[in-house]
């Protein structure tokens, strides 16, 4: 009879002895995966008072391996947790945009340099497609090796477009993009980039072609003009005395352009240099007013 009482008083403790080791699993899961872990839980309340039941008969039917595993599943999902708390979602993290790949090499620096200068490969303008040749030419000559060979062929495409352009230009185009096509052929003729006299004969083909090219071009024409034109005033605005030629030639094409006012402000820089030629400023002055 003491026997069956001692058995029984073992078990009790046994019993006990199980809940408190559960009791210091689930303490020491609590510190090593911290609250925020603990706090993101899906579990619900119920669910984690559940499996504390489970533990208690898993102890009582003294199943250890049960224990242990059930005990770290309550341990990383319900101690500590406030279950008034709403669960907090794992937000997800910001994707980062990939940086914009730079050139590695020089060759690639001059190729993406000079494709800004392509003409839209659609157009239908024969000279447009005529300057792309020239821009492949060069990046044959300077571009990547790896790509030469594309290149050239796109050289060929560009030119082989601009003469089909070009003929049926030629035999059923308009009169005013016949005379276009007769202009434009000035602007072939390669010059010094340097040299003022070669940027104002160039402004002075584009401000004929917004004379007597067609009319839906007119706008663009004219803006060309008074790029060559500003250039042209750059190479010579500090030495204007030394250019009266191509000063002339400026102050003439801007009033073909109906951009007196441009002009005006280029006499008014030459009045200011050290010293000025008098007669050549009043020269100037006159062909605005007339």
């Amino acid at each position: 009879m003491k026997d069956m009482k001692d058995r029984k008083k073992n078990s009790v403790y046994g019993v006990i002895g199980l809940i408190a080791l559960f009791l210091v699993g689930g303490i020491f899961g609590f510190v090593i995966n911290g609250s925020d872990r603990l706090n993101t839980s899906i579990m619900t309340k119920k669910q984690c008072d559940d499996l504390a039941e489970r533990i208690i008969s898993a102890a009582r039917n003294n199943q250890p391996d049960l224990i242990a595993q059930l005990n770290k599943v309550f341990s990383e999902n319900c101690n500590g947790r406030d279950f008034n708390k709403p669960v907090e979602t794992p937000q997800p993290k910001p994707q980062v945009k990939p940086e914009e790949k730079l050139p590695e090499t020089t060759c690639e620096a001059i190729e993406e340099l000079l494709k800004r200068e392509l003409y839209d490969e659609n157009s239908l303008d024969w000279y447009e497609h005529t300057e792309n040749s020239k821009i492949y030419a060069k990046l044959v000559q300077t571009g990547c090796e790896k790509n030469r060979a594309m290149y050239e062929r796109l050289v060929g495409r560009e030119q082989a477009i601009a003469a089909a352009l070009q003929k049926e230009l030629n035999t059923t185009g308009s009169t005013c993009q016949q005379i276009e096509g007769l202009l434009k052929e000035k602007l072939e003729c390669c010059g010094d980039l340097n040299d003022p006299d070669w940027r104002v004969q160039r402004a002075q083909v584009y401000a004929n072609l917004s004379e007597r090219g067609c009319a839906d071009n007119s706008a663009k024409y004219k803006e060309l003009a008074k790029q060559e034109l500003d250039i042209a005033r750059a190479l010579t605005d500090d030495n204007l005395n030394k250019n009266q030629q191509a000063a002339t030639e400026m102050v003439e094409t801007y009033k073909r352009l109906h951009m007196q006012q441009e002009a005006a402000k280029m006499i008014d820089k030459a009045k200011k240099l050290t010293n000025p030629a008098i007669d050549f400023i009043i020269q100037l002055e006159k062909i605005i007013e007339e």
